[in-house]
């Protein structure tokens, strides 16, 4: 297939290289019925970087016919007889208005739409946008019919650059907040350790004021007991933590004896409390913990669904998982590369990475709960490493009941969600750059 200049301007020019297909028609039918057949409009619009169906209805409208397109064969069909010169003529001009850059000429152009439904080209070279004369019939067409953006990878890789950037700016400034919430605890345990020495002091002296009298009394009685009978009594302090007490709270005032009781008291429910709160690890975790010590990430996820683990419900399966290869005292996001390979291998579908979502909810909320600020900065890393796409999440956030299988109640669902708004932001307003 012979191939030609992208542009007539560039005809002679035989180091161009933009080339596309020439344009070549075949004839059909006879009569009312004769019918044009452009045998390589796929291969020329493909060329062109345009949507075979946007340089068919250019052709026809210039051409003043109707036009078919048959996607499955890419067959496509111009009403009445026109040689190939006639139609590289209509191409030339379909090429000068929605192909080549107004400023650079360059080929090399994407379509872009705006929400006033205006088009532009955007020139990869040049990056020059050039606005294209929306009077003619096609614009209607194309803005009923965007075409399909695909993100190459070097926008991708530039979007992961700017993230980062801002996340080592956000990492900054939290360990300059963190730096400021340190040193103003320092200073208010200085300050309560101070005023408490102060307390105890004057308590202290107080105690002893207040024992004077008390001592007096005591050694006369003594002495007096001691001329009845000094060979048959012995005397003795009762030092037991009753005995103690008694005696604290008598020498005490009323007030401060309430306040010694109530203290005590709340000291008491606290050390029940936490008793309490100590749970055992479910040692179905145990099991998987040290099953993936032992063997890679695909055997792993497959074990994580055997009725050897007996797992009752996909997320808490995924839960189990990120409960036996993450560790709670660490940072998460960092631990989310290292462990991806599992993750990846656990859940391949939609379903699935919608559990994973829901097993970080709880995650954060009840074991590694230093990682609930940070969520985020979760979801960043689930995306950018495609454990997780983009269509998952944003179902996931509109979803607050979506972790009620695995006991999340929603009050902490909305609070997760808050969290994760950063991030859905983001993905908004890049869906909305891409659209435009």
């Amino acid at each position: 297939m012979a191939m030609i200049n992208i542009g007539a301007s560039n005809a002679g020019d035989q180091f161009y290289r933009y080339k596309m297909p020439a344009i070549q028609s075949k004839i059909e039918g006879r009569g009312n019925g004769i019918k044009t057949n452009v045998t390589n409009l796929v291969e020329v619009s493909k060329a062109l970087a345009r949507p075979p169906m946007y340089t068919l209805k250019f052709l026809g409208n210039d051409l003043g016919a109707q036009t078919t397109f048959n996607e499955k064969e890419g067959r496509a069909i111009v009403n009445g007889a026109h040689d190939a010169g006639k139609l590289a003529q209509s191409l030339e001009s379909f090429i000068k208005r929605f192909v080549q850059c107004f400023s650079c000429g360059n080929p090399e152009t994407m379509i872009e739409i705006t929400k006033r439904e205006t088009i532009h080209l955007k020139c990869k070279a040049c990056g020059a946008l050039s606005d294209v004369d929306m009077r003619h019939k096609l614009c209607g067409y194309i803005c009923k019919n965007p075409p399909e953006i695909k993100k190459d990878k070097k926008e991708k890789q530039l979007r992961r650059a700017e993230r980062e950037r801002e996340e080592a700016g956000a990492a900054i400034d939290d360990e300059e907040r963190r730096r400021r919430k340190s040193e103003k605890k320092e200073k208010k345990e200085k300050k309560e350790k101070k005023e408490k020495k102060e307390k105890k002091e004057k308590k202290e002296k107080k105690e002893k004021t207040d024992d004077a009298p008390a001592e007096a009394g005591d050694a006369s009685s003594a002495s007096e007991a001691d001329d009845d009978d000094d060979d048959e009594v012995q005397w003795a302090t009762d030092t037991s933590a009753a005995a103690a007490k008694a005696r604290a709270i008598e020498q005490l005032t009323d007030g401060a004896a309430n306040m010694v009781t109530v203290v005590a008291d709340k000291m008491a429910d606290a050390a029940i409390e936490d008793e309490s709160s100590e749970e055992e690890e479910d040692p179905r975790v145990s099991k998987l913990r040290a099953y993936a010590a032992k063997n890679d990430a695909v055997k792993t996820a497959e074990y994580l669904v055997s009725d050897a683990l007996g797992v009752e419900s996909k997320e808490m399966g995924v839960l189990f998982l990120l409960e036996a290869v993450f560790d709670e005292d660490e940072a998460i996001p960092p631990q989310i590369k290292a462990k991806k390979d599992y993750l990846s291998a656990a859940c391949p579908d939609a379903a699935l990475q919608r559990a994973l979502l829901c097993a970080f909810e709880r995650y954060v909320t009840e074991t590694a709960t230093s990682g609930f600020k940070a969520f985020s900065l979760i979801l960043n890393q689930l995306y950018e490493f495609d454990l997780i796409e983009e269509d998952v999440i944003k179902a996931w956030n509109e979803d607050v009941d979506a972790a009620s299988c695995i006991d999340v109640e929603p009050k902490v669902a909305q609070a997760v969600r808050k969290q994760a708004a950063k991030f859905i932001d983001w993905l908004d307003e890049s869906e909305d750059e891409d659209s435009d």
